[in-house]
C-alpha cells in the first residue's frame, strides 16, 4: 500500500498509512542504492508481514527541498511540499539575512513557492530587534515573498498563518533558536514537542528537532518540522542559475550580454537597478557572495 514517510533516521522509517496509524518499518537495500533512501514527505510503497513493515519503493517525488551537505552532497530535507515557510527571528537570536537569502534561493532553484515567517514580532521594539517594515519592503514587496510576522509566545498572527498554511503540506526551516516548533505547537496545541532554550552567550539555540518530522495539523494540513540548521550551502545551485533563484532580478532591463553572471559585467542591467534603487543592495550583495562561493566550492558560512 501507499504510505507517507514521516520521519527517516538511519535504522528505518516511520509511516502514516492512509487511515491516519503510525507504524516503524525497515527500508529495502535496493530503495538505498537507487534512490538514497526515503525523506520526510516521501510518498512510498509498502508491504507487511504480520506486524513487519517494509519499504520497498519510494514514488516520485513532485518537489523537494535540498542543501547542500557537509560532505559537498546535495541533501534532501523534505519532499512533496507546497511552501517552504522559512522561519526567522527578529531577534534573540538575530535575524540571519544571509541564510534566509540561501533557503529562499535553493528554493527557487527547483521553483517552490516559499514564505517568510518572522517570528518572536512581539519584541519589535526591542533595540536589536531587525525592522518588520523593512523586512516586508524587501522581500515582500521587492522580492514578491509573502511575509508573515508571528509570536509563538502570544499568538499574534496565529489567524493569518493558519488561513496561510490550511490544506497544504508545508516545511518549516530555518536556523536554531527562531521558534519553528514553538510555531509547530502554536498552529496545533495538542502536539507535544520539545521546545529548547537559546543559549545566552552564543545567542544561538539548541536542536530539539532531531530529524524532520511530518506533523498532521488537520483540516488536510501537514507540517513538517526541520532540524535547526546552523548553515545551509547551495553549492549543487549552477552558477550560471543562480540569478533566476531570485525574484526581483527577472523582469529588469536586459543585461549587454545574454551570458552575464550580474556580477562585473559591462551593461548588467541588475546592477544598474541596484545603482537606481530599484533592487536591495544587501540582497544584491547576499547574490554577489553566494556567487563566489559557488565558484570557489566553499561551504555556506555562519556570519551572515
Amino acid at each position: 500500500m501507499k504510505a507517507r514517510v514521516q520521519s527517516a533516521g538511519r535504522r528505518g522509517v516511520i509511516l502514516v498509512l492512509p487511515q491516519g496509524e503510525t507504524v516503524k518499518a525497515s527500508v529495502s537495500g535496493v530503495v538505498y542504492r537507487d534512490s538514497g533512501g526515503p525523506v520526510c514527505g516521501d510518498i512510498v510503497e509498502a508491504d507487511t508481514d504480520g506486524p513487519r513493515w517494509r519499504v520497498t519503493a519510494i514514488n516520485e517525488r513532485t518537489s523537494a527541498l535540498s542543501r547542500t551537505s557537509p560532505l559537498g552532497k546535495p541533501q534532501v530535507l523534505a519532499a512533496n511540499i507546497d511552501w517552504v515557510l522559512v522561519v526567522c527571528s527578529i531577534c534573540s537570536p538575530p535575524l540571519r539575512r544571509g541564510f534566509l537569502d540561501r533557503v529562499l534561493a535553493s528554493a527557487g532553484h527547483t521553483d517552490l513557492r516559499c514564505a517568510v515567517v518572522l517570528n518572536k514580532a512581539d519584541l519589535q521594539d526591542e533595540p536589536e530587534a531587525a525592522s518588520i517594515p523593512e523586512i516586508v519592503r524587501v522581500y515582500g514587496r521587492g522580492a514578491g515573498y509573502p511575509v508573515i510576522p508571528v509570536s509563538a509566545a502570544t499568538g499574534l498572527g496565529l489567524e493569518a498563518l493558519e488561513s496561510f498554511v490550511r490544506g497544504s503540506t508545508v516545511v518549516l526551516t530555518g536556523p536554531s533558536g527562531a521558534g519553528k516548533t514553538s510555531i509547530a505547537m502554536m498552529l496545533n496545541p495538542e502536539l507535544d514537542l520539545p521546545v529548547g532554550a537559546l543559549n545566552v552567550k552564543t545567542s544561538k539555540g539548541r536542536h530539539t528537532t532531531v530529524a524532520a518530522r511530518l506533523l498532521h495539523l488537520g483540516h488536510d494540513t501537514w507540517l513538517m518540522d526541520t532540524p535547526g540548521l546552523r548553515a545551509f550551502s547551495i553549492d549543487h545551485v549552477p552558477q550560471d542559475e543562480l540569478w533566476t533563484c531570485f525574484p526581483e532580478f527577472l523582469n529588469l532591463e536586459r543585461c549587454r550580454y545574454r551570458n552575464c553572471l550580474h556580477d562585473s559585467e559591462p551593461g548588467c542591467g541588475v546592477r544598474e537597478s541596484v545603482s537606481a534603487g530599484l533592487v536591495d543592495a544587501r540582497r544584491y550583495e547576499s547574490y554577489i557572495k553566494l556567487l563566489n562561493e559557488i565558484r570557489e566550492g566553499r561551504a555556506a558560512s555562519e556570519g551572515w
